[in-house]
Protein backbone atom coordinates (compact mmCIF):
# COMPACT_ATOMS: atom_id res chain seq x y z
CA UNK A 1 0.00 0.00 0.00
CA UNK A 2 1.69 3.62 -0.97
CA UNK A 3 0.48 6.74 -0.74
CA UNK A 4 1.99 10.38 -2.01
CA UNK A 5 1.18 13.64 -0.11
CA UNK A 6 2.64 16.27 -0.57
CA UNK A 7 6.06 16.10 1.21
CA UNK A 8 6.51 12.74 -0.53
CA UNK A 9 5.34 8.98 -0.82
CA UNK A 10 4.20 6.88 2.18
CA UNK A 11 4.49 3.02 1.85
CA UNK A 12 3.36 0.43 4.04
CA UNK A 13 4.18 -3.33 3.57
CA UNK A 14 1.89 -6.05 3.56
CA UNK A 15 3.18 -7.53 6.71
CA UNK A 16 2.52 -4.42 8.42
CA UNK A 17 -0.95 -4.62 7.33
CA UNK A 18 -0.50 -8.78 8.43
CA UNK A 19 0.48 -7.62 12.06
CA UNK A 20 -2.32 -5.25 12.71
CA UNK A 21 -5.20 -7.33 11.53
CA UNK A 22 -3.45 -10.32 13.42
CA UNK A 23 -2.77 -8.25 16.55
CA UNK A 24 -6.40 -7.36 16.34
CA UNK A 25 -7.72 -10.46 15.99
CA UNK A 26 -5.86 -11.96 18.66
CA UNK A 27 -7.55 -9.95 21.04
CA UNK A 28 -10.41 -11.23 20.92
CA UNK A 29 -11.80 -14.06 22.97
CA UNK A 30 -12.17 -17.44 21.94
CA UNK A 31 -9.16 -16.84 19.94
CA UNK A 32 -5.92 -18.84 20.92
CA UNK A 33 -3.63 -17.60 18.13
CA UNK A 34 -3.24 -16.98 14.24
CA UNK A 35 -2.48 -20.24 11.87
CA UNK A 36 0.52 -19.25 9.46
CA UNK A 37 1.11 -22.84 7.67
CA UNK A 38 -2.30 -22.43 6.58
CA UNK A 39 -1.88 -19.22 5.61
CA UNK A 40 1.23 -19.96 3.63
CA UNK A 41 -0.30 -23.30 2.56
CA UNK A 42 -3.54 -21.86 1.13
CA UNK A 43 -1.84 -19.30 -0.38
CA UNK A 44 0.85 -21.65 -2.23
CA UNK A 45 -2.14 -23.00 -4.68
CA UNK A 46 -3.74 -20.16 -4.44
CA UNK A 47 -1.73 -17.16 -5.59
CA UNK A 48 1.57 -16.12 -4.19
CA UNK A 49 0.30 -13.07 -1.53
CA UNK A 50 2.06 -11.74 1.43
CA UNK A 51 1.08 -14.42 4.25
CA UNK A 52 2.43 -13.11 7.22
CA UNK A 53 1.27 -14.48 11.08
CA UNK A 54 -1.69 -15.99 9.97
CA UNK A 55 -3.08 -12.88 7.67
CA UNK A 56 -3.12 -12.86 4.01
CA UNK A 57 -3.09 -9.56 2.65
CA UNK A 58 -4.85 -8.45 -0.66
CA UNK A 59 -4.53 -4.72 -2.33
CA UNK A 60 -7.48 -3.56 -4.48
CA UNK A 61 -6.38 -0.41 -6.71
CA UNK A 62 -4.99 1.87 -4.07
CA UNK A 63 -7.92 2.43 -1.39
CA UNK A 64 -9.34 -0.87 -0.61
CA UNK A 65 -7.68 -3.80 1.45
CA UNK A 66 -8.81 -7.52 1.66
CA UNK A 67 -7.70 -9.70 4.41
CA UNK A 68 -8.12 -13.44 5.00
CA UNK A 69 -7.32 -14.71 8.60
CA UNK A 70 -6.33 -18.16 9.59
CA UNK A 71 -7.28 -18.71 13.18
CA UNK A 72 -7.22 -21.21 16.20
CA UNK A 73 -9.80 -21.15 18.25
CA UNK A 74 -10.92 -22.39 21.80
CA UNK A 75 -13.49 -25.72 21.64
CA UNK A 76 -15.31 -23.52 24.16
CA UNK A 77 -16.24 -20.73 21.64
CA UNK A 78 -18.79 -20.45 19.41
CA UNK A 79 -17.13 -20.15 15.93
CA UNK A 80 -19.56 -17.59 14.69
CA UNK A 81 -19.64 -15.36 17.34
CA UNK A 82 -15.99 -15.67 17.38
CA UNK A 83 -15.48 -15.39 13.51
CA UNK A 84 -17.81 -12.22 13.42
CA UNK A 85 -15.80 -10.62 16.35
CA UNK A 86 -12.69 -10.98 14.53
CA UNK A 87 -14.21 -9.54 11.32
CA UNK A 88 -15.44 -6.72 13.63
CA UNK A 89 -12.32 -6.21 15.09
CA UNK A 90 -9.98 -6.18 12.54
CA UNK A 91 -11.86 -3.67 10.45
CA UNK A 92 -11.63 -1.15 13.43
CA UNK A 93 -7.99 -1.62 13.92
CA UNK A 94 -7.22 -1.54 10.35
CA UNK A 95 -9.24 1.34 8.88
CA UNK A 96 -8.19 3.50 12.15
CA UNK A 97 -4.39 2.89 11.99
CA UNK A 98 -4.30 2.93 7.99
CA UNK A 99 -6.80 5.13 6.74
CA UNK A 100 -7.98 2.90 4.08
CA UNK A 101 -11.32 1.06 3.67
CA UNK A 102 -11.32 -2.91 4.37
CA UNK A 103 -13.15 -4.14 1.45
CA UNK A 104 -13.90 -7.68 3.28
CA UNK A 105 -12.10 -9.90 6.02
CA UNK A 106 -12.38 -13.65 5.66
CA UNK A 107 -12.21 -15.79 8.72
CA UNK A 108 -10.84 -19.39 8.43
CA UNK A 109 -10.86 -21.73 11.66
CA UNK A 110 -8.48 -23.54 10.62
CA UNK A 111 -7.41 -25.47 13.99
CA UNK A 112 -9.56 -25.77 17.23
CA UNK A 113 -7.58 -25.46 20.77
CA UNK A 114 -8.66 -28.59 23.66
CA UNK A 115 -8.21 -27.93 26.84
CA UNK A 116 -5.65 -30.15 27.92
Amino acid sequence: MSENGSLGAVRVANEVIASIAALAACEVEGVEGMDEAAARHFGDWVRRQAAHRGVRVHIEGDRSIHLEVFLTVDSEAKLADVAAAVQANVVEATERMLGLEVGEVNVFVSSVAFAT
